[in-house]
C-alpha cells in the first residue's frame, strides 16, 4: 500500500455492496487485475480506492460487461473512471422518476438551423451538433433537462468521431441531459464519448493484451444482472404482464425466443427498442398486439 494512502482511503481498501439485487465485493487486488483496462500496472492504490467508492456510492456494477470501468494509459495522465456506451440512457429509464426522452441533431439547411430527431443528416444538411431532452418528475412536480452540444467543441475528426459524426455528437448530449436530470445516479462519472471529445482517452486508443496485439472484438452472452435489469425496466414502466409481451415481441424480432444467451450487442439494441415502445406506449396507451406465447414468458 501506497505510503501517500490517507487514513480514510486505507479504510476502504474493499469495499461490499449490492445492486439490483446482487452483491458486489471489490478490493485492491482484484479491480487491478480484472477491471483496468489499459494499463494496470501503472494504477495508483488511491486511483483504485476511489474507483471503488464511485461505484459503490453510485449503485453501479462494473462486473456487468460496460457498466463502468477504470482507465489508465499514460503514467503521467491520471486513471479515468469511464462509464460504458449505453450505461447512461438505460440508468435514467430505470429511474423512477424517468417520463420521456426526446433527441437528435442540429444542422443548417440552407440559412435555417433545424432541430431534428435521429442521427442522419440529409444531404445538403451540414451537422452543427447535438440535442436531448428529458421530461422527469421529481417530488411530485415535473420538470425537463434539455441540453445542446455543438460538433465543434468535441469532434477531434478521429476514430468514430470522423466515421460517425452525428452518432457521436447526439450520445454526448444524451450523456449530458441525463446527467442533469438525475445529478444522483451519474455525478461524477463520464461517457466514454465525453472523455475521448476531451482528449481524457485518446481517440485512437485500444486496449492491447501481452502480446502486444489487439484483442479479438468480444460479443459476450449477457449477465443473469443485465437480464434481469432488462425485465425490471420493462416491469416498471409497463407492468409485469405487458412488460413481458413487449420483452418476447422484441427478443421475437431479432430471432430468439429467450434471452439465456442473449449476445450483448443484441441486448444493447433490446435494450434501445424497449426505451422507445415505453415512449411510444406513454404517448398513445393502446393496448400491444399480443406475440405468439412461444418463448420464455417472464423473468423469475
Amino acid at each position: 500500500m501506497s505510503n501517500a494512502m490517507s487514513k480514510a482511503e486505507a479504510n476502504a481498501l474493499s469495499v461490499i455492496y449490492e445492486v439490483a439485487g446482487s452483491q458486489v465485493a471489490l478490493d485492491l487486488p482484484f479491480v487491478k487485475k480484472y477491471l483496468v483496462r489499459g494499463r494496470a500496472d501503472l494504477v495508483s492504490d488511491q486511483e483504485i480506492v476511489l474507483f471503488m467508492n464511485t461505484c459503490k456510492n453510485q449503485g453501479m456494477n462494473p462486473l456487468v460487461n460496460g457498466e463502468v470501468y477504470l482507465i489508465k494509459y499514460s503514467k503521467d495522465d491520471p486513471a479515468q473512471i469511464v462509464v460504458g456506451k449505453g450505461t447512461y440512457l438505460r440508468r435514467a429509464v430505470e429511474n423512477p422518476g424517468f417520463q420521456h426522452k426526446e433527441d437528435g441533431i442540429l444542422v443548417l439547411r440552407g440559412d435555417e438551423i433545424v432541430k431534428k430527431e435521429g442521427c442522419c443528416p440529409y444531404p445538403g444538411e451540414k451537422l452543427l451538433g447535438g440535442w436531448c431532452r428529458i421530461t422527469y418528475v421529481r417530488n411530485g412536480k415535473e420538470f425537463t433537462a434539455y441540453k445542446e452540444v455543438a460538433l465543434s467543441e468535441y469532434d477531434k475528426n478521429m476514430a468514430n468521431w470522423k466515421s460517425k459524426p452525428a452518432t457521436m455528437i447526439n450520445k454526448v448530449a444524451v450523456s449530458q441531459c441525463c446527467r442533469e436530470a438525475f445529478p444522483r445516479d451519474f455525478q461524477g462519472t463520464y461517457s466514454e464519448d465525453e472523455m475521448v471529445a476531451a482528449g481524457a482517452i485518446p481517440a485512437e486508443y485500444t486496449v492491447v493484451d501481452d502480446s502486444g496485439s489487439e484483442p479479438e472484438p468480444e460479443d459476450p452472452p449477457i449477465s443473469q444482472d443485465q437480464r434481469q435489469a432488462l425485465f425490471k425496466m420493462a416491469h416498471d414502466h409497463l407492468g409485469k404482464e405487458e412488460g413481458n409481451k413487449v420483452i418476447l415481441t422484441l427478443i421475437q424480432n431479432h430471432g430468439l425466443n429467450s434471452t439465456t444467451g442473449m449476445k450483448v450487442s443484441t441486448y444493447n439494441k433490446i435494450v434501445d427498442e424497449l426505451v422507445s415502445t415505453i415512449q411510444s406506449l406513454a404517448a398513445d396507451p393502446t393496448p400491444a398486439e399480443e406475440p405468439e406465447q412461444s418463448g420464455e414468458p417472464s423473468d423469475q
